[in-house]
């Protein structure tokens, strides 16, 4: 084996057995997979703004990850938040969840204008974020993720904004 492939095999061992093989999968690059995927099949035709400014908000928490700073020790960090809706008249979590995702990719990738949800927590710019709805009792659970904690404090800071947006403006129609 000449010494280039005995360097490049070495690296790339390396690589895998440290799990640090280089990403090239942009936030842009999800966003259009996600989008091809989910986005055009049944259930995503609804009016994903008008569900989204319509969501009555029942609170919102931070969402912690927890990082091994050493041998014994976490951290506990801000990973993004946790976004408790009235669920939907006649919309199921899976429903809920391709709604959310779907208008996330879109406004990562500009296909919408993000300024038609007053601190719309569900996308940041230039930014992936892994979005869930679970059921809870009396509530969905909607679980949005981040990759840094500057992102993640982000997502919780709209989040939080959006709720209080939500509250104001329910309140009003007096739901």
């Amino acid at each position: 084996m000449n010494p280039v492939s005995l360097k490049t095999t070495a690296r790339g061992f390396a690589l895998l057995a440290f799990g640090c093989w280089p990403s090239t999968v942009t936030p842009a690059t999800q966003a259009t997979e996600l989008e091809k995927q989910q986005c055009n099949s049944g259930g995503a035709e609804q009016n994903e703004v008008q569900v989204l400014n319509n969501a009555t908000v029942l609170r919102v928490t931070p969402l912690y990850g927890h990082v091994h700073t050493s041998p014994n020790t976490f951290e506990s960090r801000i990973n993004g938040a946790v976004v408790y809706v009235q669920p939907p008249k006649d919309l199921r979590p899976e429903q809920l969840t391709q709604i959310v995702q779907c208008h996330s990719a879109r406004a990562l990738l500009g296909e919408i204008d993000p300024n038609q949800i007053r601190n719309d927590p569900y996308w940041l710019p230039n930014a992936w974020l892994d979005i869930d709805v679970k059921p809870q009792p009396g509530s969905y659970a909607i679980t949005i993720s981040a990759n840094s904690v500057k992102d993640g404090l982000q997502v919780l800071a709209r989040a939080k904004a959006y709720a209080e947006t939500r509250v104001a403006a329910n309140s009003v129609l007096g739901r």
